[in-house]
């Protein structure tokens, strides 16, 4: 029979066994995420990193009468969810044009590059704060404890950072968009 604390137990430090646990879970976390994303190569991209926080965070896991796959399903469903905050901090990008023409392509907007020049241009706290929440999908009781500070001010941190950010991504947007 499997006994599946005693194989978490030994994939805290021994390959082959968090690679029986690899094994037995990549489907089912796979499909998991495949049926809340958009494409196949998205699902594997976030599996990926779901496997990657698993490998890391192994380690800090602690049994606790709830079956392996329920802390695999949380971990999958956080990673969803970083992907959606990274997709929705990309659509503070007002008036860019969903699709460019070829003729626009070398010229035209590109989201990401407006997205990663307005954030150079804000300060380093506000680069920090929101770069821990949507890059490295920390959680704002996480970021406090990086921070240093209380969850209500990474809360207002991350609040404002985003209001500066959007007012850049607006500004550069007219400049764009004016003939």
């Amino acid at each position: 029979m499997f006994d599946e604390d005693w194989l978490v137990e030994a994939a805290r430090t021994d390959r082959e066994a968090f690679g029986l646990l690899y094994d037995r879970y990549f489907d089912t976390v796979f499909n998991y995420i495949a049926r809340r994303v958009e494409s196949a190569e998205l699902a594997e991209d976030i599996s990926a990193a779901v496997w990657e926080r698993v490998l890391i965070s192994i380690e800090r896991y602690e049994v606790r009468g709830v079956p392996f796959a329920a802390w695999l399903y949380r971990i999958a469903g956080n990673q969803i969810a970083n992907h959606r905050r990274r997709r929705k901090l990309l659509s503070f990008v007002p008036f860019a044009p969903r699709h460019a023409s070829p003729d626009e392509s070398e010229t035209g907007y590109d989201e990401r590059r407006a997205v990663r020049d307005a954030l150079k241009e804000l300060s380093e706290p506000d680069q920090e704060v929101l770069g821990l929440y949507y890059f490295s999908g920390l959680k704002p009781p996480e970021i406090a404890d990086v921070l240093g500070c209380t969850p209500a001010a990474v809360h207002k941190r991350l609040h404002r950072a985003r209001l500066r950010l959007k007012r850049r991504l607006e500004g550069e947007s007219r400049v764009t968009a004016s003939p």
